[in-house]
Order: C-alpha cells, then sequence, then structure tokens
C-alpha cells in the first residue's frame, strides 16, 4: 500500500496561556498542502515492524513517530506485521507537520492493511498519544480550525483556489524549545485568529493575509534572524500576507495564483534556503477502513 502524507500550514497562530498539563493553548487555521512525503506498506512475518527512510536526518528506531503509530495498532494486532518504507520530502523541524502526517497516514493505512475495523474516534485516541498535530491528519478535512493544544477541531470548507511559496532557512527549530521561551502573558489583543477564520469562511484570502499572524515568531527570529530575512524577501507585489508555518523556521506566502507563487519563488531564491510552490491538498485521504 502506498499512501501520501500532506504536510500542512498555519494560517495564524494565536497563544493564549499555559495549560497546568505544561502544553499550551493555542487556536490556529491548520491548512494541508500538496508538499507531501509518500509512505509504503508491505506486509511482513508476525510481529515484525520496520521502519526504513531515505533521509538521513530521520530515526528509524522507536523514536520516530511512524514507528510510534505502528506499534500502538500492533498491539491490538500481534498477529500482523509490517514492514514501512518513508520517503520524505517534508523538511524535518520545519514547522510543517511531518512527522505528526506520517504518524496519522500510518494509523490510517495499517488499520485498513490490518483490517483492523477501528472507526475514526478509536484512532483519534491513538493521535492523542502521539502528538497534538497528529488529529488533524486523520480528519478528512482540507482545512479545520484548532483550539487548545489544537487537537480540538472544527472543520472547515474547502478555501478558494490560492498558492503559496514556502521558503526554509536551513537551520532546525525544536518545538519544545520554542514555547519554553515563549514569555508569557503575550500583550492581550483578543483574538486575531478567529478574525482570520471568519475571513477564511467568506473566501476574502486578501484579508485573511493580513490576519497571518504567528505568536511564536519573536522567539524564533530572535534565535534565528535569517527567518526575519526570509520573510521580508517574500513581501513582493501580489502576495496577500507572510508569516511563519507552526514554530518555524518555514515561512510562507499567500498568493492569488500558482503563476504568481511561481513569480515570487523565483525572485527569493537563494542559498540560504530551500523553496517551494504549494497549492491546498486536493486528494482524498487513505479511507477508514
Amino acid at each position: 500500500m502506498r499512501c501520501r502524507a500532506p504536510a500542512k500550514i498555519n494560517l495564524g497562530l494565536t497563544v493564549h496561556g499555559r495549560r497546568p498539563d505544561g502544553y499550551h493553548d493555542l487556536s490556529t487555521v491548520f491548512v494541508k498542502i500538496s508538499l507531501a512525503d509518500t509512505l509504503v506498506f508491505t506486509p511482513a512475518a508476525p510481529g515484525t515492524l520496520n521502519v526504513c527512510c531515505d533521509d538521513p536526518a530521520v530515526p528509524c528506531d522507536e523514536s520516530n513517530l511512524v514507528y510510534k503509530a505502528a506499534a500502538l495498532l500492533q498491539r491490538q494486532a500481534p498477529h500482523c506485521g509490517v514492514h514501512i518504507v518513508l520517503h520524505k520530502r517534508i523538511p524535518v523541524a520545519a514547522g510543517l507537520g511531518g512527522g505528526s502526517s506520517d504518524a496519522a497516514t500510518t494509523l490510517l493505512a495499517l488499520n485498513r492493511l490490518w483490517r483492523l475495523g477501528l472507526a475514526r474516534e478509536d484512532l483519534l485516541s491513538y493521535a492523542a498519544q502521539l502528538g497534538a498535530d497528529v488529529p488533524f491528519f486523520l480528519a478528512p478535512a482540507v482545512a479545520a480550525f484548532g483550539c487548545g493544544r489544537g487537537d480540538e477541531l472544527t472543520p472547515l470548507p474547502d478555501p478558494p483556489p490560492f498558492a503559496l511559496v514556502l521558503v526554509k532557512p536551513h537551520v532546525a527549530v525544536s518545538t519544545a524549545w520554542v514555547y519554553q521561551q515563549l514569555r508569557l502573558p503575550l500583550t492581550a489583543r483578543g483574538n486575531p485568529t478567529t478574525i482570520l477564520r471568519d475571513f477564511f469562511l467568506s473566501g476574502n484570502l486578501a484579508a485573511v493575509g493580513a490576519w497571518c499572524t504567528n505568536d511564536l515568531e519573536e522567539v524564533v527570529v530572535r534565535q534565528f534572524p535569517v527567518v526575519a530575512e526570509a520573510k521580508r524577501a517574500l513581501r513582493q507585489p501580489g502576495v496577500y500576507g507572510v508569516s511563519m508555518s507552526g514554530s518555524g523556521p518555514t515561512v510562507y506566502a499567500l498568493c492569488p495564483s500558482v503563476a504568481r507563487a511561481r513569480q515570487v519563488a523565483a525572485a527569493v531564491r537563494s542559498a540560504q534556503w530551500t523553496v517551494w510552490v504549494c497549492r491546498p491538498w486536493r486528494t482524498r485521504p487513505t479511507p477508514i477502513a
């Protein structure tokens, strides 16, 4: 079984405060995008669980989220085995949710491959154990409004057509480190992400771009000024908005068309970063069963 695992961006991210469990309450608009990893699942001898990856930066042991997701399901099916090959295209530690998407895709694929018959609610309970972003990638919707840890999700309708230019500076950022460095309380200003969500629902992409702010940017830019440099480079005529995705360091430009995105991408290509042109994800997700 061959499956694609899409990346995500955060259109806006507002942090509201620290929770008793050590996580943070936040609100954000998630959007799956066309940049994607590919996972290949091959049945293996009972009890077998092997993961290999073509990116040397990705561990293939028990610390890998794909391995953890498969191990959770294998507890329910010890008579099953699998060999998983992960072809990475989504960069690691980039704020694009690659590991979370790979884990969610593994839950969906093995539920089908092993004929476990688990309902979405069952898979969501496993996803919550793997990470706050994993439940979003189980949802069939392209976009969702997330709150709580980001795992309390309200599906949103598919957005109108738009394109993105993604720029990733050649640095890696730890999500845990970013939240540890966050200075709370943040300046009170209401919740810009709910305003962004409402413009998203109305299809007003220019207004969405104007409200694309990320409370985590200050921490990342302070440590990695190249992120601010990439944002400045993306502020081209015709771009609706520029912001950082998740905990970074990837930043994106929201553009009205693929043609304009390609022009922006050509203008900002640099030895200091990697550049992609993407669209919202349109492919159907892996079925539940």
